[in-house]
């Protein structure tokens, strides 16, 4: 099969089409398949993980199981987490990683934020599936930035995961739409969740497609960055020296996970060290 497919792409002109085709006939497959063999159950169109957790995976312009895959199997956001604690989650997307969250009995609440409405309501789809660990999560269909502004964007419902709001992630992509975004300014979001939980731990899951350097660049501005005590977050387009040293002047220990360097994309995961400020 998989000899048949890339017999078939020899004679498509485009790149970003022949990926299309291999991810369609032969990698989707596979991953379902692997799914199915780490526990996995999928009936109508929901997959449910060992935990319970239960996704949507029916709509087919981007079938997310590489999604699934991140959360609950790679475990890329796999924290002991001992405190009670709350959640940011920065780039909600379909709410897998928000889902993946609530099963904690020390999370006691979640704020996800995602700024495109239609990955915004593939998310609300989600949390309605599981209305026992949604109790806990507070959605918003808002990015998050340096300044307040309200932004007409690209979108393609190919891409839910890779959708930007400070880069135009579809050049070459038929079928753009254009879709009307509001972004907050992260420091005035943000102040207001890190007083009232203060006497939580503070953890930041942070997947925003590049923003996240205006984002922490702000919260750094307002001292926020020392009121925070677990950043879980992918860099995108760039080189994250400027998100190292903002984490290290507040004190936090700072690993990072390098992932596709032509990307430049990778991961940062920091625990501060130093006393939080108040």
């Amino acid at each position: 099969m998989k000899a048949l497919v890339n017999f078939i792409c020899c004679f498509v002109p485009r790149k970003q089409w022949r990926k299309k085709i291999r991810y369609n006939l032969i990698y989707r497959k596979i991953r379902r398949k692997e799914l199915l063999g780490y526990g996995f159950k999928i009936n109508a169109g929901i997959i449910t993980t060992p935990e319970g957790v239960k996704i949507d995976i029916s709509d087919k312009p981007d079938h997310p199981l590489y999604l699934i895959k991140e959360v609950f199997v790679k475990s890329e956001y796999n924290l002991n987490i001992r405190k009670e604690s709350i959640l940011i989650d920065i780039g909600m997307n379909r709410g897998a990683a928000s889902l993946f969250f609530a099963t904690n009995e020390n999370i006691k609440k979640i704020y996800s934020y995602e700024p495109f409405k239609p990955t915004f309501e593939l998310a609300k789809r989600n949390l309605e599936l599981n209305p026992q660990l949604s109790e806990k999560i507070n959605a918003f269909n808002l990015g998050l930035g340096k300044t307040e502004v309200t932004l007409e964007l690209p979108y393609i419902a190919t891409a839910t995961g890779a959708m930007s709001t400070i880069r135009n992630v579809c050049k070459g992509e038929k079928k753009i739409k254009k879709e009307t975004v509001i972004i907050k300014d992260a420091a005035k979001e943000l102040t207001p969740i890190l007083e009232e939980n203060k006497n939580k731990h503070i953890i930041v899951k942070c997947d925003c497609e590049g923003a996240e350097f205006e984002i922490f660049e702000r919260l750094s501005e307002e001292k926020i960055v020392g009121k925070i005590d677990i950043v879980l977050m992918e860099f995108h387009f760039d080189k994250p020296d400027r998100l190292i040293d903002t984490l290290t002047e507040y004190g936090f220990a700072v690993q990072v996970k390098p992932g596709s360097s032509k990307s430049r994309t990778g991961y940062i995961y920091a625990v501060r060290m130093a006393e939080r400020i108040c």
